[in-house]
């Protein structure tokens, strides 16, 4: 994918997951630092281009290599909206002041693998998927990370592990992220002892919406461990993890659905006829409605053709990718709800 596709909120294939799954996504980053070498916001403008020329030379071998092709994109010249964008995507760090002209985001073609550079770390490796698939998209990430290691020295200790410039991220270098979908859970009263059970673990699950509430189901699990870890491991635990969060939830949206069907129908079809015919949405009106509408595929109430459906609606709901696709200002609420409104009903015009 091209960084506009991205900004302009073209799907990734990568996204598209079976009817069923929870997992709607996840994001992995593995941070890596040049020996000897200060992290990118202690540098000076001449150190930071020398670092850049490494940092541009290790993707060149990636490419040369067969895992490309990764294609370069300056963060030099984005605007505020667009950077918040990426941001939402995951593609660069929140509230990020660090982008200058030495600054770069390569792309892969199906928008699955990034590499991000001197930012907060030298190098950050980003993968995404859908779905349950976290061990694979390990491996395809890590795998971009031991090949520019063959001409790049990272920086690692022996008793911390890999250095990065967050202390929350040293040891293994890996920030990991997953948006779940609950519902059975949820309105079974499960997310506190699933909760208690992940901390125990090594993960934190957090509501995506902020704080808890049964009509917003959407949760953030994500790694807490990075010291005294071998990644491979950690992330084997996580996939055994979501493997049985997947399981068991859908025993609960079963039980859930056959017991309240008519209701759980009827504030389905509720959803789908308020987001093809209202003229204005707040962001979280919007989670809620589109968490139903994913309910509905789940129940095959709804056809999802391409597996895409529930991704386009959640895309449109932050509001910085509403305000850079309608070219309004953020803190316009009318008319940031107006157009995200408008492209929901654009979304279900066929249904």
């Amino acid at each position: 994918m091209t960084l506009q596709e991205i900004l302009e909120n073209e799907l990734p294939r990568w996204a598209q997951i079976s009817k069923d799954d929870p997992v709607i996504f996840t994001r992995l980053s593995l941070f890596r630092n040049m020996k000897s070498t200060r992290f990118p916001s202690m540098l000076d403008g001449t150190r930071k281009a020398e670092a850049a020329g490494k940092l541009d030379e290790a993707v060149r071998y990636i490419n040369d290599h067969g895992f490309g092709p990764f294609i370069p994109y300056s963060m030099e010249s984005l605007n505020d909206e667009e950077k918040d964008v990426l941001s939402e995507k995951g593609f660069l760090p929140e509230g990020e002041g660090l982008l200058d002209e030495n600054s770069r985001l390569y792309l892969n073609e199906d928008g699955s693998l990034a590499i991000r550079t001197n930012v907060h770390d030298h190098l950050a490796f980003l993968g995404f998927s859908g779905g349950n698939t976290v061990f694979s998209l390990w491996k395809r990430t890590a795998r971009l990370a031991d090949e520019a290691s063959d001409i790049l020295d990272y920086a690692f200790d022996r008793e911390f592990g890999y250095l990065t410039a967050s202390p929350q991220f040293t040891g293994s270098g890996m920030k990991m992220v997953s948006l779940l979908f609950l519902p059975g859970f949820a309105l079974h009263d499960r997310i506190g002892s699933l909760s208690e059970f992940l901390e125990l673990r090594g993960f934190h699950l957090a509501p995506a919406a902020g704080k808890a509430d049964d009509r917003l189901p959407f949760y953030l699990l994500e790694n807490t461990r990075s010291l005294g870890i071998r990644e491979v491991d950690y992330v084997s635990e996580l996939d055994k993890i979501l493997q049985e969060i997947t399981e068991e939830e859908k025993k609960l949206w079963k039980d859930t659905f056959e017991s309240s069907e008519e209701e759980l129908r009827d504030r389905i079809w509720r959803a789908l006829g308020t987001l093809k015919y209202a003229r204005r949405m707040s962001r979280k009106e919007a989670l809620y409605l589109a968490g139903l509408i994913r309910m509905g595929i789940n129940a095959d109430m709804i056809p999802d053709e391409d597996g895409l459906t529930f991704y386009r609606l959640y895309s449109l709901i932050p509001d910085s990718q509403v305000a850079l696709i309608s070219h309004t200002a953020p803190e316009d609420r009318g008319n940031m709800e107006k157009w995200r409104s408008a492209f929901m009903r654009d979304v279900l015009k066929n249904l």
